[in-house]
């Protein structure tokens, strides 16, 4: 596979399709994967379920690959046709071809990978970063998108705190399983060790990744304001990126068709930490009718 921007070397994205692959073992049912070419490189997606479902769409949190979505994926596929999309600005098995360099940009080339899946209207659901990503979609693509769920999302609801990218530093001087845990918010007694392939995967993305787009800004309210479409936001009690109490107060304030929920003993990765929860409510969230 030739190298994209999103890798320092060739090296380095060869170690991680493998890492991925290994941890795409995880994944309890059935799955094709597709490449679909956008004018910045080329998307990976896995799909699950029956094609003929309501199509959900799934993005990523940062270093973690669309394999993250494996506890998820199960529930998730019965009742809809699942789409886990690699983001092409992080390591995963996107090609980034071209950098992107604005929100717009990254809404363009979501939209372009959409096309290419021949999708419609979708349900859009986004972890951490993917969060920042499915709102920015939402916001310039209003009508393609029917309802947005949004897992522990960054950079929307409040800033991140310094002690995260104090994290971040650790981690990738340090990358070992408890440097790692510690940096998604891992560890307490309520959740079970992540899987051995995770572990490889996120630390061989720390160490190879080649950062390709601009860190994304704080959204801007007024934008915040622009959603319209049903809106779910999920948060994890023992958050670490940012404030969830001022997260909720901007969230009520400025989204005028918003539910919003605090999981107990869930962190950072949500969808991981606390699976069946998540699993029901975003099912319970896309069957209701508004």
């Amino acid at each position: 596979m030739k190298k994209g921007l999103n890798f320092r070397t060739q090296k380095g994205q060869d170690d991680y399709f493998m890492a991925y692959d290994k941890t795409l073992q995880l994944w309890e049912v059935p799955f094709t994967e597709r490449y679909i070419e956008t004018s910045f490189g080329t998307t990976h997606c896995i799909i699950s379920g029956d094609p003929s479902a309501e199509p959900l769409v799934l993005l990523h949190a940062a270093s973690c690959g669309a394999t993250i979505w494996y506890p998820n994926v199960a529930a998730l596929s019965r009742k809809y046709c699942v789409y886990a999309i690699d983001l092409i600005t992080e390591s995963s098995k996107s090609i980034l071809l071209s950098k992107v360099k604005t929100p717009e940009q990254c809404a363009k080339w979501l939209n372009e990978t959409i096309d290419g899946l021949k999708l419609e209207q979708i349900y859009l659901c986004g972890l951490s970063i993917g969060g920042w990503n499915a709102a920015n979609y939402a916001i310039n693509y209003p009508r393609r998108v029917k309802k947005l769920v949004l897992l522990s999302p960054v950079q929307i609801l409040a800033k991140m705190y310094l002690r995260f990218f104090i994290k971040i530093m650790r981690m990738g001087l340090h990358p070992t399983r408890e440097n790692v845990e510690k940096y998604i918010g891992w560890g307490s007694a309520n959740e079970a060790p992540l899987p051995d392939s995770v572990i490889e995967q996120f630390t061989i993305s720390v160490m190879n990744v080649n950062p390709n787009a601009a860190f994304p800004k704080m959204i801007k309210k007024q934008k915040l304001m622009t959603l319209k479409m049903p809106v779910m936001i999920l948060l994890g009690k023992n958050e670490f990126a940012f404030d969830i109490n001022k997260a909720i107060s901007v969230g009520r304030s400025m989204i005028s068709n918003l539910s919003i929920d605090v999981i107990e003993n869930a962190s950072h990765l949500i969808s991981v930490s606390s699976p069946n929860i998540v699993n029901e409510k975003i099912i319970q969230f896309l069957d209701k009718n508004y």
